[in-house]
């Protein structure tokens, strides 16, 4: 009853921590860290212990789930680089060189333990990374990057951590060449084994009969592909995460619809957030004995080497970045896509290095071997020391400078949105004019002339007279109002059919108010992008129809479609609008 009691109290603090996180403006993660760091600072809170072998396995796979799911083949094609300089050589090299500066600065700690200890320090947290860097403006191909630094660098500190508890517990020398070979055959067969369970796991989702049990699945694969990979020796991060992309690719997700989409992407939201808030708070309060036991001098001292040992992280990703800057530089292009390309986004590039979770799994992670009791407490207290310097610290200062160093963002990035919108814009007006071809002969010549005005509504501008701009002013003020009172009557439905749930079955009553909520989901796309993705309707279809019917009227075309303007932009029904007649501007 006490561990019942225990995990709901972590959770409503979770979600209280996050609300008023949201309100003052901190990003949830270092929330997540000061409600594990509150938990230690109160003598009276349970101690509780849990058991070293089943933290990794309960915790990790869906953490690393929610990450791999926003990956794609073509995406980890493009970013090997990073995955090999970062994933890779980077986290070993950040491994070693805390490993070297706990030997230097803790007395009497082995190499194996040291070892295990810059391990659970060498991986930042990408979950960390991508709630905190996003928000403040970090351009879109540096968290790239850093995601993709964070999916894949676990497995490598993961090895590695284990060739140092099992060094430690058989008492022999970690070997690198056997750490080498165990890394390069257990990736290669993880790889196999998260494809077949994310490709398995793809078709029992479209088989599977619900959105519920749809979702449920995929809750079900990450767990199941981390232990089927852990229990044959392979890498269970790397099974998980390729499981996650394959599960997620372009065949699964096309076969989903609109709701199973929403659903999946809010429930693992939900799931990343309180398991997030959870393993922080059980882990705080296992780490609050350990805390409360020690010597207060000694808790010092050890505070003390963790922030010697962070400065060294630090230090070891301030020169990895810096040297892929200059390389990129020296040869006059960036060494790949999402590489630094000034020395301030080498600087934002360090600074988001921040370790979480992870960091402190690994540390609560190392069991109890007789002889090492001290040095486990050592390393718990170090890794808290760690989080403190690594990620409250950067959190709460990253925004300040950003603006310091007024980074900016790529005019690409800006426009990737807008590329994406014009796809779909693009594949929707083919469809309707394919759609088309089989109505009447009004039909199809209503359609047409709706699709020319939305897509050539720029040149329609520019064709219009000064005279006719109040016009055309109040033809926009006259879409925003039918936006209103298209979203009031949304409203009224959607509310009135809420306050029928007492007279109808409340699941038929769901049923229709998930419906409206899709509908208004996706009326919601053009006010909150204000880009141009136009489906025929009454908002946009009537007001560009009568934009287009103004012009038409303006320069006496009758009922033929308007000119063709020399070098227009090109759009996909063009020469079906233009074919059997020859049109001059």
């Amino acid at each position: 009853m006490l561990y019942l009691t225990t995990i709901i109290i972590i959770l409503l603090a979770t979600v209280f921590m996050v609300g008023l996180g949201e309100r003052i403006n901190l990003p949830w993660p270092v929330m997540m860290t000061l409600l594990g760091l509150g938990t230690m600072a109160f003598p009276w809170v349970p101690h509780i212990d849990i058991d070293s072998s089943i933290i990794l396995p309960i915790f990790l796979p869906p953490l690393l789930w929610a990450i791999g799911v926003k990956f794609s083949w073509g995406a980890l094609r493009r970013r090997w680089k990073s995955v090999l300089l970062y994933s890779v050589l980077l986290t070993t090299a950040s491994a070693l060189a805390v490993a070297g500066s706990v030997m230097w600065w803790v007395p009497g700690m082995s190499v194996a333990m040291a070892l295990a200890i810059g391990a659970a320090i060498a991986p930042p947290d990408p979950v960390a990374v991508e709630a905190v860097a996003e928000p403040v403006g970090i351009p879109r191909r540096l968290i790239a990057t850093l995601q993709t630094e964070g999916s894949f660098n676990d497995a490598i500190s993961l090895v590695l951590f284990h060739a140092a508890i099992h060094a430690i517990e058989s008492g022999h020398h970690v070997d690198a060449l056997q750490v080498s070979i165990d890394f390069v055959a257990g990736s290669a067969l993880a790889v196999v084994i998260g494809y077949l369970f994310g490709w398995v796991g793809g078709y029992v989702r479209r088989a599977a009969y619900g959105t519920v049990a749809r979702s449920a699945v995929s809750l079900v694969i990450p767990f199941a592909a981390y232990l089927v990979a852990e229990h044959i020796h392979a890498s269970g991060v790397i099974a998980v995460v390729i499981a996650a992309i394959q599960f997620s690719s372009t065949k699964n997700l096309v076969a989903l619809d609109a709701e199973d989409r929403l659903a999946n992407a809010s429930f693992w939201q939900v799931i990343e957030l309180l398991l997030t808030g959870l393993a922080f708070g059980l882990i705080g309060l296992q780490a609050s004995g350990i805390i409360s036991s020690a010597n207060p001098e000694r808790l010092l001292t050890l505070f003390m080497q963790g922030a010697m040992i962070s400065a060294v992280a630090i230090a070891v990703r301030l020169a990895w970045f810096g040297a892929v800057w200059l390389a990129g530089t020296a040869k006059g292009s960036p060494v790949h896509g999402g590489a630094p390309r000034s020395f301030a986004e080498v600087l934002i590039m360090t600074w988001s290095g921040m370790r979480g979770l992870v960091t402190l799994i690994l540390a609560l992670s190392i069991p109890m071997i007789e002889g090492y009791e001290h040095l486990r407490e050592d390393a718990i207290v170090i890794a808290i020391s760690v989080l403190a310097f690594t990620l409250v610290l950067p959190g709460l200062t990253l925004p300040t400078l950003m603006k310091v160093l007024k980074v900016e963002v790529d005019e690409s990035e800006k426009d990737a949105v807008s590329s994406l919108l014009k796809i779909a814009q693009d594949a929707a007006l083919v469809a309707i004019q394919e759609e088309a071809k089989d109505t009447s002969p009004e039909v199809q010549e209503r359609v047409t002339d709706m699709c020319t005005a939305i897509t050539r509504r720029d040149d329609l501008r520019e064709m219009v007279p000064e005279n006719f701009q109040p016009r055309l002013d109040a033809l926009k003020k006259s879409k925003e109002e039918y936006a209103r009172i298209r979203d009031a009557a949304m409203a009224a439905a959607q509310a009135e059919v809420l306050s029928a749930q007492d007279r109808y079955d409340p699941d038929d009553v769901y049923r229709v108010v998930r419906k409206l909520d899709i509908l208004s989901q996706a009326d919601a796309i053009r006010q909150t992008t204000n880009q141009s993705f136009v489906l025929p309707g009454l908002a946009a279809g009537a007001v560009a129809l009568e934009r287009y019917n103004l012009v038409r009227q303006h320069l006496n075309l009758g009922t033929s479609s308007i000119p063709v303007i020399a070098n227009a932009p090109s759009s996909p029904f063009m020469s079906q609008v233009d074919s059997g007649e020859q049109r001059t501007s």
